[in-house]
């Protein structure tokens, strides 16, 4: 059985994505494996880049993969395959696809949880019972299998079926609890979605870093999970470059482009969401050329930590 269930308020989804900065948010859903395979036919490694990130953001990384066509629908196999890439996680996510069996689901879940009993599973796909069956997505099997769903509210009509009253986004998981996936760049109203995930189920999470969109949602999504109610602006152009005076010599203090070591935790909770949201505070003005030293820095991790406490 699973640990008592603690996920990030709010995540990114990788596809391809290369390692970056997540500034503002609690985590980043990476895939790592395709059924039974760590890469695609064109040669690019889910595997290696999963790795890539684990070594750039730690904790703050949680697994993805995906069960049944075009992958494959072998459930045994293709946990074993998510498990030898990412081993000893706290967390787990698959996306089921259309025409995937229901006795492969329920075997794909079972392997998981005999290599990793203490784990959280998750599934994500379509958002409803009647969405998920139109598409040949055995709706039934994934609940009962599961602990938790990312339905994907995609769609300004999805959204409009999450926000109403008696919604079938929540009433179909049978009072499991539900993490909602949404897609900024295909709906402009995206927050109302992801503000409901925050503030009455277990959190939010965006599609993905790979958009073009992901420095603007970011910034967003982030105030949601802080529980900020101003979300901040689109940033503005940023302004012509000027000549720098002298500096004046001294300590040059860390290195701009230095990678912070991540904090490993015995037991998942707040305590490690906290630490790695502190992590991706620092590790974002390094990024950016920014000192330890920064007053800027020192106010963040304060508001980090005063949220915390409240």
């Amino acid at each position: 059985m699973a640990a008592r269930l603690t996920l990030p308020r709010t995540a990114a989804w990788v596809w391809h994505g290369e390692p970056r900065s997540i500034f503002g948010l609690d985590a980043v859903f990476v895939r790592c494996a395709s059924g039974t395979s760590g890469g695609t036919p064109g040669g690019f490694s889910y595997a290696d880049n999963f790795r890539a990130w684990t070594a750039a953001r730690g904790p703050a990384v949680i697994p993805w993969s995906w069960l049944g066509p075009p992958a494959s629908a072998d459930g045994v196999a293709s946990a074993e395959t998510l498990c030898a890439i990412a081993p000893g996680q706290r967390v787990y996510i698959v996306e089921v696809g259309p025409e995937t069996p229901p006795g492969q689901v329920a075997a794909f879940a079972a392997r998981v949880r005999q290599l990793e009993p203490i784990a959280a599973l998750g599934f994500s796909t379509w958002p409803s019972r009647a969405e998920a069956e139109e598409a040949a997505v055995p709706w039934d099997a994934c609940v009962e299998a599961f602990d938790f769903g990312l339905p994907q509210v995609c769609t300004p009509a999805q959204r409009e079926l999450l926000l109403r009253d008696g919604s079938p986004v929540v009433d179909d998981m049978a009072g499991k609890p539900i993490h909602v996936a949404v897609f900024p760049d295909a709906d402009p109203d995206w927050v109302d979605s992801a503000r409901l995930g925050v503030l009455e189920h277990a959190g939010a999470s965006a599609w993905s870093v790979d958009q073009s969109s992901f420095s603007n949602w970011r910034r967003q999504l982030g105030a949601l999970g802080e529980g900020r109610q101003q979300l901040p602006a689109p940033p503005s152009p940023p302004p012509s470059p000027r000549p720098e005076p002298r500096p004046v010599a001294r300590d040059p203090g860390p290195d701009p482009h230095e990678t912070l070591t991540p904090v490993h935790f015995d037991e998942p909770g707040e305590l490690a969401l906290l630490a790695n949201r502190i992590l991706a505070v620092v590790q974002a003005r390094l990024d950016t050329g920014g000192k330890l030293t920064d007053d800027d820095l020192v106010t963040d991790i304060e508001n980090i930590l005063r949220d915390s406490a409240s």
